[in-house]
């Protein structure tokens, strides 16, 4: 059996089957990796391999200068496309067939983000459970299988009576979601264990910059209009219904530019509906970057849009907002907690590309100061303060 060096900080296992740097992308990794920079090595980690980390045994590993504790569970190929076997349900087999090394290095203070990671540990082996739940909706329902949606009831049947061992439930998400969460659940989960807990941003790097000093260093003209968005290149996240209103958006400022900021399984489809419609002089695709260079495209933006059919606490629109930029979103949870229409932007409660371009262009009209105000208001949520935000929640034993 491995034992990891004892100290006085007591330690928490976060079981996230990511590799904690680049893989897969989304928000389950974007918030382990801020777990990492506010708890450091008092983390002990479990998650997969995507170069020559073993995999099946405890053993020390550095990221970012900091040394783990470590256990893979498996190794896999980085890439985008859809697999044959869903990723979660990989994800479950893994850490079931691994659970009894995994919890042989005696830490009961566990936190996990996923469904399939509570499913395949025993309810005898989670004495201090914390779940964050970055999405409040049933995944089945919005699921990129087709055969998803038939295991829906199924799903919150056991779910809901699995997460119930939890001593608390973070959810990520707004309070009307988070009642309509408890709702599904039947009473299951009490409410008074479910805390509303946005994620999270790294205000060190997602802050005001010179947009025209970003733009030269990028490349960019300092004269055309400049939209982007961020996060995976899902079908979720509304990439057509965004390029349509590009494309109207384009009649009006025809030197416009669009820029997909990140990477995902639809990639392709974007690309062919670009070259479908003639627009790949305006539209961009820049796959996966770094934060620090996410936050410069950020600054080098006039405007800020979002499609998605559905979010939790949507940690690229806080990127957005704390870069000081102006947004047009759709109507999903937290939109109207981050955007006030007309302050800093609009949400949008229709899929209506006109109705979405006339805010479009109305957002250019929007004062600096309430920007920068709003901008301000994302120090609330700094990932600087996540350790505490966590613990004035959860007791660690």
């Amino acid at each position: 059996m491995y034992k990891s060096n004892k100290n006085e900080t007591k330690k928490i296992l976060l079981i996230e089957i990511c590799n904690f740097i680049d893989y897969p992308i989304g928000g389950y990794l974007s918030f382990a990796k801020q777990m990492l920079t506010a708890f450091g090595n008092q983390l002990v980690l479990v998650g997969l391999s995507t170069d020559n980390t073993p995999t099946g045994k405890w053993i020390k590993k550095e990221i970012d200068g900091i040394t783990y504790d470590y256990f893979s569970v498996g190794k896999v190929k980085k890439t985008n496309k859809k697999t044959f076997i869903p990723i979660r349900l990989k994800s479950y087999f893994l850490v079931k067939r691994y659970q009894r090394q995994i919890l042989s290095i005696g830490i009961e203070n566990i936190f996990i983000q996923t469904p399939e990671v509570l499913f395949a540990l025993n309810r005898s082996n989670l004495k201090n459970l914390c779940a964050r739940i970055p999405g409040v909706e049933n995944p089945m329902s919005i699921s990129r299988y087709w055969y998803g949606k038939f295991f829906t009831k199924i799903f919150d049947h056991f779910y809901f009576r699995k997460i119930n061992i939890a001593k608390i439930i973070l959810a990520s998400a707004d309070n009307v979601s988070i009642h309509n969460f408890i709702n599904r659940g039947k009473g299951v989960v009490p409410i008074s264990r479910v805390i509303q807990f946005p994620t999270r941003v790294n205000t060190d790097i997602f802050r005001k910059t010179q947009k025209e000093n970003e733009r030269i260093e990028l490349g960019l003209s300092l004269h055309d209009k400049i939209i982007v968005t961020t996060g995976r290149l899902s079908q979720l996240k509304g990439w057509k219904f965004m390029l349509d209103c590009f494309l109207k958006f384009k009649n009006i400022y025809p030197n416009s530019i669009f820029i997909f900021l990140g990477d995902g399984e639809d990639r392709l489809k974007i690309e062919e509906y670009i070259d479908k419609e003639k627009i790949g002089q305006n539209v961009k695709i820049t796959g996966r970057i770094s934060h620090q260079l996410l936050a410069k495209y950020l600054n080098a933006a006039d405007l800020y849009i979002m499609g998605s059919y559905v979010e939790g606490w949507a940690t690229s629109l806080v990127e957005a907002v704390s870069c000081a930029k102006p947004v047009v979103c759709s109507n999903f949870s937290s939109a109207k907690e981050l955007i006030e229409n007309g302050i800093n932007g609009y949400v949008i409660e229709n899929r209506n590309t006109e109705e979405f371009v006339r805010s479009m262009l109305d957002c250019f009209n929007i004062p600096e100061e309430n920007l920068l105000i709003k901008s301000m208001e994302m120090q609330q949520y700094s990932v600087s303060d996540l350790k505490n935000s966590i613990l004035k929640h959860w007791k660690l034993i």
